[in-house]
């Protein structure tokens, strides 16, 4: 009984210590085409040009995206859990779509996932 009971607390707590990390942010996320939003939220963050989402009841699953373009999404339905969403198609580097919400003041953090990268050549040299 108290190792269910310690367990859903360490549940609750590594969820509430990740969501308030700097630079994370609640997003729902599906396939292009998909006719419903799922469930739950995951939460995500950037890095340079790569989404990091983390799923599960203790956000242990980790997915690495890597973005190559981002474009506004009209939603037709809303997630129930985000509000005032905002709608974002992302191109992923292996020609994969991804439908994503976020809330409208997060939206700019997706947006920055599509600057353009630089090529260095090997002298260094842009």
């Amino acid at each position: 009984m108290w190792l269910v009971v310690g367990i859903l607390v360490s549940v609750v707590l590594s969820r509430r210590n990740f969501r308030n990390q700097e630079g994370v942010f609640a997003l729902a996320a599906r396939s292009e085409g998909a006719t419903k939003w799922p469930r739950g939220l995951v939460y995500g963050r950037q890095v340079r040009d790569v989404l990091v989402v983390n799923r599960g009841a203790a956000l242990l699953r980790t997915e690495f995206h890597v973005v190559d373009q981002v474009a506004d999404l009209a939603l037709g339905a809303e997630p129930k859990k985000l509000g005032d969403a905002a709608g974002r198609l992302l191109t992923l580097d292996d020609g994969t779509r991804l439908e994503v919400a976020v809330s409208s003041q997060d939206a700019s953090r997706l947006d920055a996932l599509s600057r353009p990268r630089q090529t260095l050549s090997p002298e260094g040299s842009v």
